[in-house]
């Protein structure tokens, strides 16, 4: 991404646990009465303390299949984390070797850990370790596909959980129809990008929320960890991805009856940015103690915060830069294509995997390109084109995802520091949070 297009992420930040949007479900699934394992047909994520299951006192973890040490990428030595790297090699040797006849099988990867905290009046009120690996299969067959997800559980139960699955594929693709648009990379490929990034130490984050709250009434959670994303198929097709990425997701109350919420994340440890971003909104929460004010309908001038603005551009992202959707006149970006309308000649976007950690490939074995342009100049550039699309319309793919979504939209900076753009709003509205979108 060059100087000019490295802006801020249009979602706040690269790839984040997703854990952390799940951790009070997960906590809260009653067992049965059974022991809390995670076995291969569970749909929740393993809970850990430390290195012990749950009933286990202290029994470190063993893979149930051989871990690779280590893995070369670019002449030096990455070492990529043995557990997920050891599921991943297990499902590779799955789909590599379940296919019969004319069969294709691709075996997607979808794994996180995450040390977590939840805050509330900013002390800590729990505080764990999650895990969640999940796969899924897709069976191709005489043009019949179907598609189905299996937790990953105990190491030496992740063949017999991915048999079975393969097996109710198998029935289901059989009374299925052919799918005329069904389309996948038939040439195999293969990457490996592992960003050693790194997670903050639960100590350290305490230490960094705790102080930096100075007594306010924060609530929040955070999580920070690895996240892996991978793809095998009998094709071939060797792709894997781990990134390491922390988020603080919380509130700062300021009255009982009103707060502002903030987002922080990053895939490097920052105290000192964290802190930053707690009194920011701490400062903000004070400006909430003042007499509301009732704003006439009528034209305003108005300052949004990164946070909004990424709101705004997600808003966009839900079909504005779809080939399908322009296809089909459901494009909200529809004028803007047609020339009849634009945005202002310094708004621009880019989708840009490399700059926020996005793996560089998709689920049907095609690899996407570092950047894509989608705004610029104001003015729309390319859209999104999936493998699916790309058949049905008879155009290239862009490698983009089912859904056509941009996972990386980044917009390009402005040359207004932050410390003057009050200064410049003047008389107007400053937006920090939009809340709510559809």
């Amino acid at each position: 991404m060059g100087a000019a297009d490295r802006g801020r992420p249009a979602h706040g930040g690269g790839a984040k646990p997703e854990l952390s949007r799940r951790v009070g479900d997960l906590l809260a699934q009653p067992r049965d009465g059974r022991r809390p394992l995670d076995d291969a047909g569970a749909r929740h994520a393993v809970l850990r303390q430390g290195r012990a299951w749950a009933d286990r006192a202290r029994r470190a973890r063993v893979a149930g299949v051989p871990v690779p040490r280590d893995r070369r990428l670019r002449g030096r030595i990455v070492i990529a984390d043995p557990v997920f790297a050891a599921q991943f090699d297990a499902l590779a040797a799955f789909a590599g070797s379940s296919v019969r006849g004319g069969e294709v099988l691709f075996a997607a990867l979808r794994g996180e850990r995450a040390d977590y905290l939840r805050l509330n009046r900013a002390r800590v009120r729990q505080a764990g370790t999650v895990e969640r690996s999940v796969a899924t299969l897709r069976l191709i067959d005489a043009g019949r596909q179907a598609r189905m997800a299996v937790t990953l559980g105990e190491r030496a139960a992740i063949g017999e959980g991915l048999a079975g699955a393969l097996d109710a594929l198998r029935g289901a693709v059989a009374q299925l129809p052919s799918d005329p648009y069904a389309c996948w990379q038939p040439l195999p490929s293969g990457s490996e990008r592992i960003e050693r990034g790194s997670a903050a130490d639960p100590a350290a984050a305490i230490d960094a929320i705790v102080g930096a709250s100075d007594g306010d009434d924060l609530v929040g959670l955070f999580a920070g960890g690895p996240v892996v994303r991978a793809l095998a198929s009998s094709l071939g097709h060797r792709h894997y991805h781990e990134a390491v990425s922390s988020s603080f997701d919380f509130s700062v109350q300021s009255d009982g009856h009103r707060a502002v919420k903030e987002t922080w994340s990053s895939d490097r440890w920052d105290a000192q940015s964290l802190q930053a971003t707690i009194v920011a909104a701490r400062e903000r929460a004070r400006i909430l103690l003042r007499a509301p004010r009732r704003l006439d309908p009528g034209d305003y001038r108005v300052l949004l915060s990164p946070r909004a603005l990424a709101d705004l551009v997600a808003l966009l992202g839900w079909g504005g830069f779809s080939e399908r959707a322009w296809r089909s006149g459901q494009s909200p970006l529809a004028r803007a294509w047609r020339g009849e309308a634009a945005f202002h000649s310094a708004f621009g976007v880019v989708d840009d995997a490399d700059a926020l950690g996005v793996p560089r490939f998709q689920s049907d074995g095609f690899e996407r390109p570092a950047r894509v342009p989608l705004i610029v100049d104001g003015r729309p550039a390319q859209r999104l084109v999936s493998p699916r699309s790309a058949r049905e319309f008879d155009v290239a793919t862009n490698g983009a995802d089912d859904d056509e979504h941009p996972p990386a939209a980044c917009v390009a900076p402005g040359g207004l520091p932050d410390a003057q753009a009050l200064s410049a709003l003047d008389t107007g509205v400053a937006i920090a949070n939009l809340w709510y979108l559809n």
